[in-house]
């Protein structure tokens, strides 16, 4: 071929428009993203998926999470795992997910948006962890002496916390409420309101952890000395305590053992 002719075709080239006559694509390969739901609707196992297209199942975990995506070679055989036509199963990959619908927030949550705090500022003003504050607002009842903190780093009354967190308040916090022989079961509700230990609560009356436990078990009731300290402590009036006690304690032990 002459010099001449070679150029013409060179020519005639450099006159195509490759934005006219854009080259054929081939798309690989599918997303997916939506190979998980399908997945679990249909009861079959990532192993299985794994072994059907023979990769491993790390590979088919990288496709659910949307960071490869699946080769078109490997939907036949994920069809056949899944029990549907490859075809389906290519059309139902390219459909894109839903976003799911946001879960309504808890009343306990929604206390917490309207004081403007986030998890770690609550969790901090009350004691506790970010992710203990996050199950209380999924449905897990606060103890009774997070209930008084929440409440005051909300700035509501501890009624208002209790009904969002969805704790019916014992009848024990109630003074007016008791019935004779109530004492250990107020003992022990006063001093988890309190946020004590039976030992700090031992430290405090100046009397020793076993003797608080004597009482909250019924096997004791505090002499006149350590009830008024106990009604100082929980803040309760004088004589309060004496509604609770059996209707005979003369054989009970009323010293405080030291």
């Amino acid at each position: 071929m002459s010099v001449n002719a070679n150029m013409s075709v060179v020519n005639r080239f450099e006159e195509i428009d490759v934005n006219v006559h854009p080259a054929p694509t081939v798309d690989a390969s599918v997303p997916g993203r939506s190979l998980r739901p399908l997945r679990v609707a249909a009861g079959v196992p990532v192993t299985r998926l794994a072994a059907a297209a023979e990769v491993r199942a790390a590979t088919v975990y990288n496709w659910e999470a949307g960071r490869a995506r699946i080769p078109r070679s490997a939907v036949p055989a994920l069809a056949g795992a899944l029990g549907v036509p490859p075809e389906a199963l290519r059309r139902l990959l390219r459909t894109p997910l839903r976003a799911p619908e946001p879960a309504p927030a808890s009343p306990l949550r929604r206390l917490r948006l309207r004081s403007g705090l986030s998890q770690e500022v609550v969790a901090s003003r009350v004691g506790s962890t970010r992710h203990t504050v996050g199950s209380w607002e999924g449905g897990t009842p606060p103890p009774l002496v997070m209930l008084r903190r929440l409440a005051s780093a909300y700035g509501v009354p501890v009624a208002t916390v209790a009904e969002a967190a969805g704790v019916e308040p014992p009848r024990e916090l109630d003074p007016r409420r008791w019935r004779v022989g109530d004492l250990p079961a107020v003992l022990r509700t006063w001093r988890s309101w309190a946020g004590l230990t039976q030992r700090e609560l031992g430290d405090l009356l100046g009397c020793t952890t076993d003797a608080v436990r004597g009482w909250e078990a019924g096997r004791g009731v505090p002499s006149a000395r350590n009830r008024a300290r106990l009604e100082r402590v929980h803040r309760l009036p004088v004589g309060a305590l004496l509604a609770a006690y059996p209707s005979s304690s003369s054989n009970l032990q009323a010293n405080c053992a030291r």
